[in-house]
C-alpha cells in the first residue's frame, strides 16, 4: 500500500446499507373524496423510477369513491410510470385501507404525494408515511488518523511425523487480524465515537477498511452503470471506450434528435459532502462536428425541487475555453479530437440546505444546452468528486489499496481535547477472513482455460464446469491457456455459460456486485455482451485486460456473442465478489 504517513490512512466504517424507499399510502375506506362524481381525477407527484428520474403531475381518473378503488388505480400508475412494486391487495387499518410501495432506485428519493385534481379529498382522507427511507451505501472515516495499525496472522499446525527426518513440519492453521487506530475526532461528525461505542455495547460485528485515503467519492471508474448513481435523458450512450489512462471506462454521448434536456449525469448523496466545498473534475474530448460540451452542478431537495449551486469552472489541462454561463450552465468550447480536456468545477460555497438530499453533476453535449443537435457528440471519462477546492490527480475508486473485513469492536476510549476535537482510540478484532482491495474469493476454478473436455454439442472446462454452447454452423477451438471463439451465424450461441444445468455450479448470488476480469489476446471482429447483467451490457473486446463491475441478475455467469459473425481469443478470466 502506498501509505505515506498515518494521516493518509483511515479506518472506514460502513454507516448505512443501500436500500430502496418504502412508502405507505393510506386512504379512508369509505367516501374519501368530497362531492364525488365519476370521472374526476387525482394527481400523483414525486414518482421516482429505477434511473432516479422524477415524474410530477401524473393524473389518474377515479370512477369509484372507495379507498380500495383509489389505491388500485395508484398501484397501476406507480407500476407503469415508475416501476414500483407493492404489497398487493389493500390492507385494512381501522378506517383506512393502505398499500406499501417500493421504488426501483437505491438511495434517498422524494416522498410520494397524492393530491387533489378535479376531485377534492375530504380532510384527513389521505395519509402518506415513509416506512423505510431510501439511502445509499456510505463509508465515512471514523476519525482522522494520527496512527493506525493492522496485524494479520496465521497459526501453524504441527504435522511432524517419524518420516520428517528430525525436522519439524507445519501446515497453515487458523488466520486472524486485529486493527487499531488513534485519531483526532471531530465531535461534530455524525459518525464516530457514539456509533463505535454502540457497536461495542451491542456486540454486533462491523465492516472495517484499512485503506489509503479515498479521494474520489464517485462510486465507479465507469461513467455509466448503476442507475442509482448514473442516468441520462435523451442521450445515446456508447460504453467501454478508451479513457485517458488506457482503460475502457469512457463513454460517447450522442444526441439522437434536436432539442433540449439532452444530458448525462452522476448523482451523489448529500451525506459525504454536506457542509464542505467540493471539486468535480471530468475528462472530455470532441467526437462530433461541434467541439463543445456544457457542465452544470446543482442540488435536489427531498420534494424534488432543484437548487442551483454557484460554481467556478476552469480548464485543468488540455484544449478548451470556458464561456459565460447561462442559468449556471457553463459551455466549454474548443475541445480537441486528439486528446482529452480535463475540466474543473469548484463550488463557491459549502454544500448546504435543510432539505437537500443529493447533488447532481451533469454534462450536455454541445455549447447550448437549450438547443442541442445531432452534431453534438462528446466522449467523457474519469469523473472525480472530492472535498476541497483543489483538483487531485485522478484516483480510480476501484483501485484504492485497502484491506477489508468484519470485526468486533474490542475497546473505545475518548480523551477530551480543545475546540471541537477529541482524541479517539479504538481496537477491532476480525471475525472472518480479511479481503484485499474489497474483493472476495476467486469464483472460477479454471482461469486460464487449461482443462478442456469435449462432449456432443458443447465443449466443457473441468472446473467449475464451464461449457461452450454452440450451434453446428459455428466453429470454435481451444488450445493450451486460451480459448478462441468464432461464430458465423446469428443463432443463439452462448460463448461461455455456467447455467446450473448438467451438473453445473452456480457461482453468483442475485443482487450482489461482482468484478469480472478477462484478457483478450487476439481480436479479429465481433462483440460480446454480459448476459449476467440486467442491462446486458456490451463488454470491451480490444486486445488487453479488462475489468467490468456489475450487479448480477442470475446465479451463473454467461457471456454471449453479439451479431452475426466474430472471432476473438480469450486467455484469462476471473470473477470475484465486490464487498461494499
Amino acid at each position: 500500500m502506498a501509505i505515506k504517513n498515518a494521516s493518509d490512512l483511515l479506518v472506514y466504517k460502513k454507516t448505512t446499507p443501500a436500500r430502496k424507499q418504502v412508502t405507505r399510502i393510506k386512504i379512508k375506506s369509505s367516501t374519501p373524496i368530497k362531492d364525488f362524481a365519476s370521472g374526476q381525477n387525482i394527481i400523483i407527484n414525486n414518482i421516482t423510477d429505477a434511473a432516479g428520474d422524477i415524474t410530477d403531475g401524473e393524473t389518474e381518473t377515479i370512477y369509484t369513491n372507495t379507498g380500495t378503488a383509489i389505491l388500485n388505480i395508484i398501484s397501476s400508475a406507480l407500476a407503469t410510470v415508475g416501476g414500483y412494486t407493492n404489497s398487493g391487495t389493500p390492507t385494512t387499518d381501522g378506517a383506512f385501507k393502505y398499500v406499501d410501495y417500493t421504488n426501483g432506485a437505491n438511495g434517498p428519493v422524494p416522498t410520494l404525494e397524492v393530491v387533489d385534481g378535479t376531485a377534492e379529498f375530504n380532510e384527513g382522507a389521505v395519509e402518506i408515511v415513509v416506512i423505510t427511507s431510501g439511502q445509499s451505501i456510505v463509508y465515512q472515516p471514523i476519525a482522522f488518523s494520527t496512527s493506525a495499525s493492522l496485524g494479520v496472522s496465521k497459526d501453524l499446525r504441527d504435522i511432524t511425523t517419524k518420516d520428517s527426518q528430525g525436522w519439524q513440519e507445519n501446515a497453515k492453521g487458523l488466520g486472524s487480524f486485529e486493527l487499531s487506530t488513534d485519531a483526532l475526532w471531530d465531535v461534530n461528525n455524525a459518525v464516530g465515537v457514539e456509533s463505535a461505542t454502540e457497536d461495542l455495547i451491542v456486540g454486533d460485528s462491523v465492516d472495517v477498511k484499512f485503506s489509503d485515503r479515498v479521494v474520489n467519492l464517485v462510486v465507479t471508474e465507469n461513467v455509466y452503470g448503476d442507475p442509482s448513481y448514473w442516468n441520462s435523458s435523451n442521450i445515446t450512450v456508447t460504453k467501454h471506450l478508451q479513457d485517458p489512462f488506457g482503460q475502457f471506462t469512457a463513454a460517447k454521448l450522442e444526441v439522437p434528435s434536436n432539442g433540449t434536456s439532452r444530458y448525462h449525469q452522476y448523482i451523489h448523496p448529500i451525506s459525504t459532502i454536506e457542509g464542505k466545498k467540493i471539486t468535480w473534475t471530468l475528462y472530455v474530448k470532441k467526437t462530433g462536428t461541434s467541439p463543445a460540451a456544457s457542465v452544470y452542478l446543482f442540488g435536489q431537495t427531498g420534494s424534488g425541487s432543484s437548487v442551483d449551486i454557484p460554481v467556478s469552472v476552469e480548464i485543468e489541462s488540455g484544449s478548451g475555453t470556458v464561456g459565460s454561463p447561462t442559468n449556471n450552465v457553463y459551455p466549454i468550447t474548443g475541445l480537441s479530437t486528439s486528446g482529452f480536456t480535463r475540466i474543473k468545477v469548484t463550488t463557491n460555497n459549502v454544500i448546504s440546505g435543510s432539505d437537500l438530499q443529493e447533488v447532481k453533476f451533469r454534462i450536455y453535449p454541445g455549447a447550448d444546452y437549450t438547443n442541442t443537435t445531432t452534431a453534438d457528440k462528446v466522449i467523457t471519462a474519469s469523473w472525480q468528486v472530492e472535498t476541497g477546492t483543489s483538483a487531485s490527480d485522478y484516483q480510480n475508486p476501484t483501485e484504492v489499496d485497502c484491506y477489508q473485513g468484519k470485526a468486533f469492536v474490542n475497546s473505545v476510549s475518548v480523551d477530551s481535547g480543545v475546540e471541537d476535537n477529541a482524541t479517539y482510540s479504538a481496537s477491532f478484532t476480525g471475525t472472518s477472513e480479511i479481503f484485499i482491495n474489497g474483493l472476495g474469493y476467486e469464483l472460477l476454478g479454471d482461469n486460464y482455460f487449461d482443462g478442456v473436455q469435449t462432449t456432443s454439442g458443447l465443449n466443457k472446462f473441468l472446473v467449475p464446469n464451464w461449457k461452450f454452447v454452440n450451434d453446428s454452423s459455428n466453429a470454435l477451438s481451444f488450445f493450451p491457456s486460451a480459448a478462441r471463439f468464432k461464430w458465423v451465424s446469428n443463432a443463439n450461441t452462448f460463448l461461455i455459460s455456467n447455467d446450473g444445468t448438467v451438473g453445473d455450479i452456480s457461482v453468483m448470488v442475485v443482487g450482489k456486485e461482482y468484478e469480472l476480469t478477462y484478457t483478450i489476446s487476439a481480436y479479429v471482429s465481433g462483440e460480446l455482451f454480459l448476459d449476467a447483467d440486467p442491462n446486458n451490457q456490451t463488454i470491451p473486446v480490444s486486445v488487453g485486460t479488462h475489468k467490468i463491475r456489475f450487479v448480477s441478475d442470475r446465479a451463473y455467469l454467461k457471456i454471449n456473442k453479439q451479431g452475426t459473425s466474430g472471432e476473438l481469443t480469450m486467455s484469462y478470466i476471473s470473477l470475484k465478489e465486490v464487498f461494499s
